[in-house]
Formats: C-alpha cells, structure tokens, sequence
C-alpha cells in the first residue's frame, strides 16, 4: 500500500461525496414536488453510493493501518491527518486541499440533509392537519389505537358507496 494509493482513494471518495451532494439536491426537489415516484427512484441511487462509500473508507482505513505499520505509528490509535501528511509529505498540499474541498462539501451535504428533514417534517404535520380535518369533518375518531386494534370505528364515509 502507497501514499498515492490513499491519495486516488480519498480522491475518488470526494468525488463520490459530490455526487452524493447532487443526489441530495435531486432529493430536495423531489420533496417539495411532492413526487413520489422520483423519490423512490432517488432513494434507491442514494443508497448504492453510500454503500460505494462505505467500501471506500474501508479500504481507506486498510490504507492508513499499513502505511501505520510501515512508518511503526500504533495502529489501534486513529492516524490523526497532521500525522498522515508527515507519512505522505509529497503528497501534503495536494491532500491538503482535498480535505479543505471536502470539509466545505460535508457542511454544505449536512445543511442540505438539514433542509430536507424539516421539509419532510412539515409535510407530515400538513399531512397529520389534513387527515385530523377529514376525522372531524366526518364525526370520527382514531381508527387505530396505540395497538393498532380497531378502536372507534364509526359507519359514516365521506364518499356515499350507493351513488
């Protein structure tokens, strides 16, 4: 293992970061459209890059043990990064950059992930407005308790089935 193997890597996973990021963006849009079908579609992307991702920062730690052992730094200690530049001091600005780009991809991907919760939340809560409303519109109440037994379950439907 070389310190240009763990430079390609952390340069592959930051690209895959990025893509991760745009993933998200999509996912926003989908959000506030309201469509479903472009999200499941979204989801299933997001969820095979993050997988792609995980391998990654497992071969990157499988990197970071070796040239650990290598250079005799304890490897049962997280390499710190100050650390890995001595190891790799050609490498230093280059790897210096990523990180910056990287650090400032994270917080952008965090603040995304941020908007698209609270955009999910309020959706709910208009979704739990708008069934609460149709309850008391029609004079019912809970269909389901806590045990999702049938508990008040009243005859009246909004939609007459005789028409």
């Amino acid at each position: 293992m070389s310190s240009k193997e763990f430079q390609k890597l952390f340069v592959e996973e930051y690209e895959e970061y990025t893509r991760l990021y745009e993933i998200v963006k999509n996912k926003q849009e989908a959000i506030i459209n309201n469509d479903i079908q472009e999200l499941a579609e979204i989801l299933k992307e997001e969820q095979a890059i993050i997988e792609k991702i995980e391998e990654m920062e497992e071969a990157r730690e499988k990197i970071l043990n070796q040239l650990a052992l290598e250079k005799d730094i304890d490897s049962k200690e997280t390499i710190t990064f100050t650390e890995l530049m001595e190891l790799m001091p050609a490498e230093r600005v280059e790897l210096e950059q990523i990180k910056e780009k990287f650090l400032q991809l994270l917080d952008k991907l965090q603040e995304l992930n941020q908007e698209n919760r609270e955009l999910i939340e309020h959706s709910l809560k208009i979704t739990e407005s708008s069934l609460e409303f149709i309850r008391e519109a029609t004079g019912r109440t809970n269909l389901y308790n806590y045990k999702n037994d049938e508990t008040n379950v009243q005859t009246d439907h909004i939609i007459d089935k005789r028409v």
